[in-house]
C-alpha cells in the first residue's frame, strides 16, 4: 500500500490564480497549525492554473482542463442559495455537502483512508451548466430535508472537468455511497427520445447509440463523447494514485461487466456507476458507458515519449505492428544511444527514443517510483525515475522494472513541478527527501503512478557519441520471465563480462572491420543500417548481466580490465569519469530499500520489445514473431586491445538540435467555455425510470 501523503496545509478562500495570496497562505502554513473548522471552504494554494483539482487543500495536476468552483467560470457547490429560483425548498438556505465519516480534522490522511468508490453517473442534461442548476435547486429524496444535491465533479460534453466541491466533503450524489465515494457527472442526455431532438444540441442526431439492460430493464442510450473518455480516465489516473483504497478495478464476474445493483455496494472498492449502488434500482447511469475502454485505459501501456503518431501502445495487431515499425525507427535510426551496445564495446541497458526537449515523459504502465534523482554532469543530464511494475499476466504476477533517465526535472518547490505528480508529492513530504532530491543525491520514494502519468521532461544527454534530446528507457527483471511470455525472447548469460560486452555475437554484427572493437561510427552504422536479421535478433534478447550502472562496477575493476591495458592510468580514469561515474545510481542503500539484488546482475530487454510483447499479450495480440538469427553464448578473449576509440567519448560530435516534429494545434479551441456562453437548456430528468 502507498503511504499516506503528508497533511494537507492549512486552508480557506483563496481567490483562483491570485499567486500573491497563494505566497502569503505558504508563509501563513509555515508559521502557524490549526485545524480547519468543519464546513470550511476548501481553496487553491499553489495548484498549477486549469488543471489541478483540489483534495483537502491541495492541488493535484490531471494534465486536462479543469475549472474550479473559486473560478469565476466555475459552478461552486458551496453555495447555499438557489439559481434563479424561489418556492419549495428554495425559500431558505441549505447546504448542498455534508460531512464525511471518520473525517474530524479534515485532513487528507483521513480521507484516504475512507474513500475507496469513484462513482460515476450521466447527468441527464445537455451541458454541465444546465446540470449543475438541476442539482443545485433539485428538492432532496423522499425521508431527506433540505435543497440540493451535489457531485464533486461535472464533465462537460467537450471534456472540460468542472470541480464544484473539494473532496473533503461529503457530496450528496450516490446515497449510502456518500461517505466513502468520490461522484462525477458526465454530461450525457441518457435515455434515446428522438421527440426531443428539437430541444437537444445538432450532434445528437448523429451520436452513435446503443441498447444496454440495467437491473433487467432495456435502454436505448447515447454514447459518450471521446473527450468525455479522456477526461474520466484522467481524473480517474489521479483519484487513483491519490487513494490507496481505491482500486483499478469494476464491477466483474466472468469476465463480464455487472449490469445490476450490488448486493453489498460498499464492499467494493473501484470503479462503478450509480445503478451499482442504489439499492431502490431506480438508477440506470452510467447507461451506454463503455467500461472496457476505461479499464484498458487505467491498465494500459504507453509509450515514454511520443512516436509518431502514437502515446498510448495500440490494441489491435494493425496499430501494434505500426507502432513496432515507428518505435524501432525513433530508437535505431534516429537516437543515439543503442541496446545492448555503446561505442568501445561497453554495455547499455537501455534504448533511447528521440524527442523534442522539454516534450512530456510517461509511465509506461501503473506501479510505484521507487527511486529517483534530479542532477546534471554538464550539459548532460543525470536524472532519472525507477519504476517498479507488478502486473497481473497469465494468472501470475509479472514483476519488472523501468528505468527512464535523462530527464529534465525542474526544483520539488517550483510552480512546474505540480504537473509531475511524484514531484508534487515530494515537494508536500518530508523535508529531507526533498532536500536529498535537490542536492541531486539518490532518494527512495514509494509513489504510485498510473500509465500515462508524467514522470518528467525530455532531457539531454551528453555522453560520449550519445548526444542530444533524448530519453534512456530500459526494462530489467531479477528473475527469468517464465511461461509463454518468457518464451518470446532468447537468453543470454553474461555475468562474468564486466562493464566490456566480450560475448561475440554482440560484437561481430557491428565489427565493421574485424578488429574486435567498436567505435562510434560502426555501432550507429549497425543500427541505422546493418543487417536486418542480426538487429532483429539483437532485440529479442534477455541479458543475464551486471548493471553498468551499479557501484559494483567500480573504478577498481574498471582500472584492471585487460581490454583497456593499452591506456595509460589517467586515460582510464577519464573515460571512467565519462561512461560510468556520472550515472551510477545502483547501490547497496538502494538494493535495501527496494529488494533489488546485492549483486546488481539482472536480466535486461529491449525496452520496446518488452513493452510491445506485454500489450500484445494483455490484448490477447499474437504479434508475429520477425526474422532473427540465433545468439550464441561464445565468448570473446579478454585479451589487450590494439586500439580503444577513447575519442568517441573525449571528443563527440555534437548532433543538430531537435525541431519538433508538429506545429502548435490549428483551429482547435483550446479553452473551456466561458460560463455564458454554455447555454441554459432545462429538460426533464432522465437518470432514473
Amino acid at each position: 500500500m502507498v503511504p499516506p501523503l503528508p497533511r494537507p496545509p492549512v486552508f480557506g478562500p483563496a481567490p483562483r490564480r491570485n499567486r500573491a495570496s497563494s505566497a502569503w497562505l505558504g508563509l501563513l502554513v509555515a508559521t502557524v497549525a490549526v485545524a480547519v473548522p468543519l464546513g470550511a471552504r476548501a481553496g487553491e494554494p499553489n495548484a498549477s492554473p486549469g488543471s489541478s483539482i483540489i483534495v483537502a487543500g491541495q492541488p493535484f495536476d490531471v494534465g486536462h482542463p479543469v475549472v474550479l468552483w473559486s473560478d469565476p467560470q466555475g459552478f461552486d457547490a458551496y453555495q447555499t442559495t438557489c439559481i434563479d429560483q424561489q418556492g419549495g425548498c428554495c425559500d431558505f438556505d441549505n447546504k448542498r455537502y455534508g460531512v464525511r465519516n471518520h473525517v474530524s480534522k479534515r485532513s487528507l490522511p483521513e480521507l484516504q483512508e475512507v474513500v475507496s468508490q469513484f462513482v460515476l453517473h450521466f447527468d441527464g442534461c445537455v451541458n454541465s451548466r444546465s446540470c449543475f442548476k438541476s442539482m443545485h435547486n433539485r428538492p432532496r429524496p423522499r425521508g431527506s430535508t433540505g435543497c440540493g444535491l451535489s457531485a464533486h465533479f461535472m464533465i462537460d460534453s467537450d471534456g472540460t472537468i468542472y470541480q464544484t466541491l473539494d473532496l473533503v466533503e461529503r457530496a450528496f450524489h450516490a446515497e449510502e455511497a456518500n461517505s466513502t465515494s468520490v461522484g462525477v457527472e458526465i454530461c450525457n442526455r441518457g435515455r434515446v427520445d428522438r421527440s426531443e431532438w428539437p430541444k437537444l444540441p445538432a450532434e445528437y442526431r448523429t451520436r452513435p447509440t446503443r441498447h444496454v439492460v440495467i437491473n433487467g430493464e432495456d435502454h436505448e442510450a447515447y454514447e459518450f463523447r471521446p473527450e468525455q473518455y479522456d477526461a474520466i480516465v484522467a481524473l480517474t489516473r489521479t483519484l487513483l494514485r491519490v487513494f490507496p483504497k481505491l482500486k483499478p478495478e469494476i464491477p466483474e464476474k466472468d469476465g463480464q461487466v455487472i449490469m445490476n445493483t450490488l448486493e453489498d455496494p460498499l464492499s467494493f472498492a473501484g470503479i462503478l456507476g450509480h445503478l451499482h449502488v442504489d439499492l431502490q434500482r431506480q438508477k440506470w447511469d452510467p447507461g451506454a458507458l463503455d467500461w472496457r475502454r476505461i479499464l484498458r485505459a487505467l491498465n494500459g501501456f504507453e509509450f515514454p515519449v511520443q512516436v509518431r503518431g502514437f502515446t498510448e501502445v495500440p490494441r489491435t495487431q494493425a496499430d501494434l505492428l505500426s507502432a513496432r515499425r515507428a518505435a524501432f525507427f525513433n530508437a535505431e535510426e534516429r537516437a543515439t544511444g543503442f541496446f545492448p551496445i555503446a561505442a568501445g564495446r561497453f554495455w547499455h541497458s537501455g534504448v533511447h527514443l528521440r524527442a523534442t526537449r522539454d516534450a512530456v515523459v510517461r509511465a509506461p504502465t501503473r506501479g510505484h517510483i521507487i527511486a529517483a534523482r534530479s542532477a546534471s554532469a554538464g550539459t548532460s543530464s543525470r536524472s532519472f525515475v525507477l519504476i517498479k511494475h507488478e502486473l497481473d499476466l497469465d494468472g501470475a504476477t509479472l514483476t519488472f522494472y523501468s528505468f527512464i533517465a535523462h530527464l529534465a526535472l525542474p526544483p520539488p518547490s517550483s510552480p512546474e513541478a505540480n504537473a509531475i505528480p511524484w514531484l508534487q508529492a515530494v515537494a508536500h513530504g518530508p523535508a529531507d527527501v526533498r532536500g536529498r532530491l535537490e542536492t541531486g543525491e539518490v532518494v527512495m520514494l514509494n509513489e504510485r503512478v498510473e500509465a500515462g502519468d508524467t514522470v518528467g521532461r525530455v532531457g539531454t544527454v551528453s555522453r560520449g557519441p550519445e548526444q542530444g534530446p533524448e530519453v534512456h528507457f530500459e526494462i530489467f527483471t531479477t528473475d527469468k520471465l517464465p511461461g509463454e511470455f518468457g518464451r518470446a525472447f532468447r537468453y543470454l548469460n553474461a555475468t562474468s563480462d564486466g562493464a566490456i560486452v566480450r560475448r561475440a555475437d554482440l560484437v561481430n554484427p557491428a565489427d565493421g572491420n574485424g578488429d574486435q572493437q567498436l567505435d562510434g561510427a560502426e555501432v550507429a552504422r549497425f543500427f541505422r543500417a546493418g543487417d536486418l536479421d542480426r538487429r532483429q535478433s539483437l532485440r529479442r534478447l534477455a541479458i543475464r548481466h551486471q548493471h553498468e550502472w551499479g557501484d559494483r562496477n567500480s573504478i577498481t575493476d574498471f582500472m584492471a580490465l585487460r581490454e583497456l591495458a593499452g591506456l595509460d592510468e589517467a586515460a582510464r580514469r577519464r573515460l571512467y569519469d565519462i561512461v560510468i561515474a556520472p550515472y551510477l545510481f545502483w547501490t547497496d542503500e538502494l538494493s535495501a530499500a527496494t529488494g533489488l539484488p546485492n549483486n546488481q546482475t539482472i536480466y535486461s530487454y529491449n525496452a520496446l520489445t518488452f513493452l510491445l510483447e506485454l500489450a500484445a499479450r494483455a490484448s490477447k495480440i499474437e504479434l508475429p514473431r520477425t526474422r532473427s538469427r540465433e545468439v550464441r553464448d561464445e565468448r570473446l578473449e579478454a585479451r589487450r586491445l590494439a586500439r580503444v576509440p577513447l575519442t568517441d567519448w573525449t571528443s563527440p560530435k555534437r548532433p543538430a538540435v531537435e525541431p519538433p516534429l508538429f506545429g502548435p494545434p490549428i483551429g482547435v479551441r483550446l479553452g473551456p467555455r466561458r460560463r455564458e456562453d454554455i447555454p441554459l437548456i432545462e429538460l426533464e430528468p432522465t437518470d432514473s425510470r
